[in-house]
């Protein structure tokens, strides 16, 4: 009969315990929950300044450099297929169906060299391709 009574005068205590732990875990998933939501208004602020969004930047950043790759590979074929080992003039150049809505701009273009790089509607560069030999 005493183990009863023991468990009796314990219940409370431990009822306590952990009606304490409860509370220090509540708190602490407060305290995360709120650092969260900070994290997340943090975010939707930058979204907010910047209308593209994550996707949206990863799409275009994959477009241009699509582009880029394209028309280095249209660059390259010419150089290879050419007799005198040049890359074509501008008149000799047609943008790659990557590059249609795309912005290119010609840093350097010759039969010896090209620099390239490849930019948002901003100007902020996403893509950029020299040649070989090329500075």
């Amino acid at each position: 009969m005493k183990r009863p009574a023991l468990i009796l005068l314990l219940l409370p205590l431990l009822s306590g315990c952990q009606d304490r732990e409860a509370r220090a875990q509540n708190a602490d998933l407060t305290r995360r929950v709120e650092a969260l939501e900070r994290q997340l208004n943090a975010v939707q602020t930058v979204q907010q300044k910047d209308p593209l969004t994550d996707a949206g930047r990863v799409t275009t950043q994959a477009a241009a450099q699509n582009c880029a790759n394209s028309l280095t590979r249209e660059l390259e074929t010419f150089r290879q297929n050419s007799i005198d080992r040049a890359y074509p003039t501008p008149a000799q150049l047609d943008l790659p169906d990557a590059c249609v809505d795309q912005r290119v701009n010609w840093l350097r273009q010759d039969t010896a060299q090209y620099t390239f790089t490849v930019t948002d509607r901003q100007g902020r560069e996403l893509a950029r391709q020299t040649s070989q030999g090329g500075s």
